[in-house]
């Protein structure tokens, strides 16, 4: 009876997942030329794998091997966390799409290497890692956790490195930017792959709110990509442009913004508009060491032109904009505030596809999707940054663990969530569901396909902390003299933990 539900199932998922795609390449090619060749680098990561089939068989080969019925548990964040949960890890049964994709994909690993997957949820996960790694007495075998948790794991010693696993990281179902981009010392200790769709969720763009762009007569930034014109000047003046107050003079969230405002080192949007710009806050030298080498001068023009606009009346942060509100139904001010993007109070917020559903009731034409602005017309590409508290992959370090196991089963279960979990979400639940211009749904490949890993920031280098420090207080100069040290004092220390790790 089971395989017969697994059939069932595979086959009504199939014939969705195809349907959709068919949909979608219809629409897609009412695009223009530019808009195509923008669109080319996310297909590309779909190339198959051709260096394990033949030309009778496009199956890619996995080892063989049977465990007898051996339980694989992962320990994850609660999905129902009110922030960064763990979706789409472990199904009872299939009730609807996602659940279907989740269910076909488990049982078919289950049934490839004689497994039982089995989810975890842990409150404290790291002191679940440290306490298990350090008795010898594990409970679990992979860990789906905010990456900067998992970084202090590492450098303690208490991940593996997924170097050792014998995976191939350039297979399409794993992450080859971020195997490079987290790559340190020749270790690699948080990974990212289809399994889990917290790493596509987690990479920062701009919802903008179409009815607003009608209302104020304003250019879409669709057609500013489309023009290739999509840079920070022409964002920040459409920013500037958008600002009506209630009729009480107070600031609150119920006047009209230019911008619903992120602040902070990590997530703040002059942070997450640097990366759109091209800066890199840290590099590898010839020696695979971190350093960092900023480009300051640029850095200070593009502060300069953020803090003319996004420190004035137009934006309106998070907290100003949650003040006094009562939001315990929507579990926490950011919740609330995406809310009000929702009901037209802003043109703009910088989020993720993970937030997306809160915006899916919008009126009239709804939102729209841009990528984080550009420098200036000539930049090659578009480029954004991963949300650092955004879950990822790590691996017990215990010689305790089964790691043959691991590697077989991740790599075969990633497959298998290539070909059913992530077209799920991103074909129909993202780009069906919750996106209803097919100009948007390529402004998604776009984002999908410039993720930057930058393994400074989750590592704790204090790159950012020091750069949103000179923002903040229009001194970067000086912001970056004081801080400068210590973050030297940081790499150093990092490079010799990495290089002492085993």
């Amino acid at each position: 009876m089971k395989k017969t539900t697994l059939r069932f199932t595979s086959l009504f998922l199939i014939c969705l997942i195809l349907l959709t795609s068919c949909a979608f390449v219809s629409c897609a090619d009412t695009g223009s030329e530019n808009d195509q060749t923008s669109a080319t680098p996310a297909a590309t990561q779909n190339t198959p794998d051709t260096a394990e089939v033949t030309e009778a068989d496009t199956t890619p080969v996995f080892t063989e091997a049977n465990y007898g019925g051996e339980n694989f548990v992962v320990i994850t964040r609660s999905p129902t966390a009110s922030s960064y949960p763990a979706f789409y890890i472990g199904t009872e049964e299939p009730t609807d799409v996602m659940s279907s994709a989740v269910y076909t994909r488990n049982i078919n690993t289950e049934e490839k290497y004689g497994i039982k997957i089995e989810q975890m949820v842990g409150d404290k996960i790291s002191t679940s890692v440290r306490n298990g790694v350090d008795s010898g007495m594990l409970d679990f075998d992979v860990i789906l956790e905010q990456r900067e948790n998992l970084a202090s794991l590492a450098t303690s010693g208490y991940l593996y490195d997924f170097n050792s696993l014998n995976i191939d990281y350039t297979r399409p179902w794993w992450d080859a930017n971020c195997a490079e981009g987290y790559e340190i010392g020749g270790k690699l200790f948080i990974m990212a792959n289809d399994i889990s769709v917290s790493n596509l969720a987690g990479a920062r763009f701009f919802f903008f709110n179409k009815n607003l762009i009608k209302d104020y007569q304003l250019t879409s930034p669709h057609t500013y990509i489309q023009d290739n014109k999509w840079t920070i000047d022409n964002f920040l003046t459409l920013v500037n442009s958008v600002y009506t107050d209630d009729g009480d003079g107070v600031r609150t969230g119920s006047d009209i913004y230019g911008l619903l405002m992120e602040t902070g080192a990590s997530n703040g949007n002059a942070i997450h508009m640097l990366v759109g710009c091209g800066v890199n806050f840290s590099e590898k030298d010839a020696n695979d060491q971190l350093t960092v080498n900023l480009d300051l001068e640029k850095i200070d023009n593009i502060f300069g032109k953020f803090s003319a606009v996004l420190k004035g009346e137009n934006c309106l942060t998070y907290t100003d904009a949650s003040n006094g509100a009562e939001y315990s139904e929507f579990g926490n001010k950011y919740n609330y505030c995406r809310n009000l993007f929702a009901q037209g109070h802003f043109l703009f917020v910088q989020g993720n596809m993970g937030v997306s559903y809160q915006m899916s009731d919008m009126e009239g034409d709804g939102y729209g999707i841009a990528p984080n602005p550009k420098y200036s017309e000539d930049q090659a590409s578009y480029y954004h940054k991963m949300d650092s508290k955004s879950n990822i992959w790590g691996i017990p370090n215990s010689e305790t663990m089964n790691y043959e196991m691991i590697s077989n089963v991740m790599d075969y279960w990633a497959y298998e969530s290539s070909r059913t979990v992530m077209p799920a979400y991103y074909e129909i639940t993202i780009k069906t569901r919750r996106v209803n211009d097919p100009f948007d749904t390529m402004m998604l490949d776009i984002v999908k396909s410039s993720i930057v890993y930058d393994i400074s920031e989750v590592f704790g280098i204090d790159v950012t902390t020091a750069l949103w420090n000179g923002y903040s207080n229009n001194a970067l100069a000086s912001a970056w003299a004081t801080q400068s040290k210590a973050v030297k004092r940081q790499l150093t220390s990092f490079n010799d933990t990495i290089n002492k790790l085993g």
